[in-house]
């Protein structure tokens, strides 16, 4: 065989070759196009980038709220403690006064407590800042603080 037949197949195989794998790329292209041009494809993929940076803003915006809310709770009342209690004693086992302690992520609130006597009934209230009060708080009043602080973390 002469080096010249030797050279023609060989550039026969490689366009074959090259023919067969032409071939498969088109049938792709075509199953990828089906029922449509390529125009259409074109928008179909401009569509798909639009929706993408829809969706990059409403991502930003949800993040935007979520934290906007985040704020928001961390200064709501989460934390909720009452002591119930009976400022006489010795006058039985009725319990009808309480101190009831609302307090927030941030340490702020209020601590209410009422006494119960025979014929009257006062309330008072104290002011809570870094979990701490402005005015002295009883014993039970300190309780219901302490409770309301540990809610926060349950």
């Amino acid at each position: 065989m002469s080096a010249f037949i030797q050279i023609s197949i060989a550039v026969a195989v490689a366009i074959g070759v090259l023919l067969i794998w032409n071939i498969m790329l088109e049938f792709r292209l075509r199953r990828l196009t089906r029922g449509s041009d390529g125009k259409n494809l074109e928008r179909h993929l401009g569509t798909i980038a639009r929706d993408y940076q829809d969706l990059e803003q409403f991502k930003s915006s949800v993040h935007a709220e979520l934290t906007q809310l985040d704020a928001r709770v961390k200064t709501s009342v989460r934390g909720v403690g009452i002591v119930r209690f009976n400022p006489f004693a010795g006058n039985g086992d009725s319990k009808p006064s309480f101190a009831a302690a609302f307090v927030a992520e941030d340490g702020t609130g209020i601590v209410i407590s009422t006494l119960h006597a025979r014929s009257s009934v006062s309330i008072f209230s104290k002011n809570i800042v870094d979990f701490k009060a402005e005015q002295m708080l009883t014993e039970e009043e300190s309780a219901a603080l302490e409770k309301a602080r540990k809610s926060l973390h349950t």
